[in-house]
């Protein structure tokens, strides 16, 4: 049952104690596995690969049926309709349109003396993509991690997804693999999916990046490999804040919170309005809606332990909340949306105004949907080109702009106990001073032979 709230402080408990759900209980026995698994994988290669395969998955590969065949890719074409063709290629448009909008750039400045700064971005040579597969399919998750990797101008991306019975790939994601530009896609899911792209196996090569997310082991093997490679982020359970006014509809209220909570039974679907009435009619609502629901057991456990209603005094109480909370995903159903937004300091994505439902982002808008979750926002951002790409500091100077500088770096070196440093800039300001010496000297001699000859 959706629980409804109106006081403060168990408010702000329970709030706190839905971004902390985890899986503490279980993480050091998870950890251990997860380790051993990376150490094997590190060791075996793809002998590990397929053993855990067998062992997890209960379906027996080759190193050969690792990597899917160009027959299989072809064939994906024909197993999916034309509207989802067109629907995932109207979708990879806007996606790729947006993040074009992301791409940084590389910058250079002319200061006095010949001092030369500036950034240059480039892409990483390899990433890899992580899909959750099995019995699920997730061609969005494809677009908003491919997409941005190839926006970046990254060279080569892989992709590991974990097949289903029958050693199948849901063709709905081979396909949007494709559109995206993905060379290269293994059938391997968990931990072990994860190991191989952080060292690499005989069959499926070692990349510098690893983005997407996954379950707890998943989570854990990024986690552990994070230095080795680099991440876009450490995904826990999604998560959904909206706010809301007495003008909302309690009917699409709870179809968003339901549209969250059908995630998994971790996900968190949270409402904050100023209005008793609504709240009330939006309990009702979410029971009325699960009767039916396809995902109906999966869905109601979430809402169960983490759904939750909560009666504010005003707006701007509800703002407060919601920066403590740092959501995910917030929406903002209210008839001013961009007035509160002033003041929204923490959130992955923010959707504004009573039409844009959090699942416009989750497909279609553009903005990646591959969101920090867990009170990440406060610190974190959405995976976007940046995370695919790396600056480089470009710094020249001239010797008469070392000369100007060379004491200070010299004092500062010194004061660090790094006598090396300190004589970097001193024998090179020494050479300067000689060679300047040398040219005064003999234009001195110049000028003097020049006398003399009148």
């Amino acid at each position: 049952m959706l629980r409804i709230i109106t006081q403060w402080v168990e408010a702000k408990a329970e709030l706190k104690r839905i971004t902390e759900r985890t899986h503490d209980d279980m993480a050091i026995h998870q950890e251990t596995t997860v380790r051993e698994i990376l150490r094997s994988v590190r060791e075996k290669g793809d002998e590990a690969l397929l053993d855990y395969t067998s062992k997890f998955d209960h379906i027996s590969l080759t190193s050969e049926e690792l990597k899917i065949s160009g027959s299989e890719l072809d064939a994906a074409y024909q197993q999916v309709n034309k509207d989802f063709l067109s629907s995932i290629r109207l979708a990879a448009k806007q996606i790729e349109a947006f993040h074009q909008q992301r791409v940084p750039k590389s910058w250079v400045q002319f200061g006095d003396d010949e001092v030369v700064l500036g950034k240059r971005y480039t892409s990483v040579d390899r990433a890899g993509l992580y899909v959750p597969g099995g019995q699920a399919a997730y061609p969005s998750t494809v677009l908003m991690n491919a997409i941005p990797a190839q926006v970046a101008k990254v060279p080569e991306i892989f992709m590991v997804t974990p097949p289903a019975q029958g050693k199948k790939i849901n063709p709905a994601v081979l396909v949007a693999a494709q559109e995206a530009g993905i060379q290269e896609i293994y059938r391997i899911g968990g931990a072990q999916a994860i190991a191989a792209l952080a060292y690499g196996t005989e069959t499926i090569p070692k990349v510098d990046v690893i983005t997407g997310p996954g379950n707890i082991y998943v989570t854990l093997a990024k986690k552990i490999v994070y230095g080795i490679v680099g991440i876009d982020s450490l995904a826990g359970p999604s998560e959904i804040l909206i706010i809301a006014d007495s003008e909302a509809n309690p009917v699409y209220l709870a179809t968003d919170m339901l549209a969250q909570a059908e995630h998994d039974s971790l996900a968190a679907a949270i409402l904050l309005t100023t209005d008793a009435a609504l709240a009330r009619q939006v309990v009702v609502e979410v029971e009325r809606q699960l009767q039916e629901h396809p995902r109906r057991l999966l869905t109601e456990k979430a809402i169960a332990h983490y759904g939750l209603v909560v009666v504010v005094p005003s707006l701007e109480t509800a703002v407060e909340l919601s920066n403590q909370f740092a959501p995910e995903h917030l929406e903002l159903e209210v008839s001013e949306p961009w007035e509160l937004l002033e003041n929204i300091r923490h959130a992955g994505a923010i959707f504004l105004g009573y039409s844009t439902p959090e699942a416009v982002g989750d497909y279609l808008a553009g903005p990646n949907h591959t969101l920090p979750t867990s009170g990440a926002a406060r610190y974190a951002s959405a995976l976007g080109v940046e995370t695919f790409m790396k600056h480089s500091s470009l710094i020249q100077y001239s010797p008469t702009a070392l000369q100007k500088v060379g004491s200070a770096i010299n004092v500062l070196a010194t004061v660090e106990g790094l006598p090396s440093h300190a004589n970097s800039v001193r024998l090179r300001m020494k050479a300067q001073e000689n060679e300047q010496q040398k040219w005064a000297k003999q234009e001195t001699i110049s000028q003097e032979n020049d006398g003399k000859n009148l």
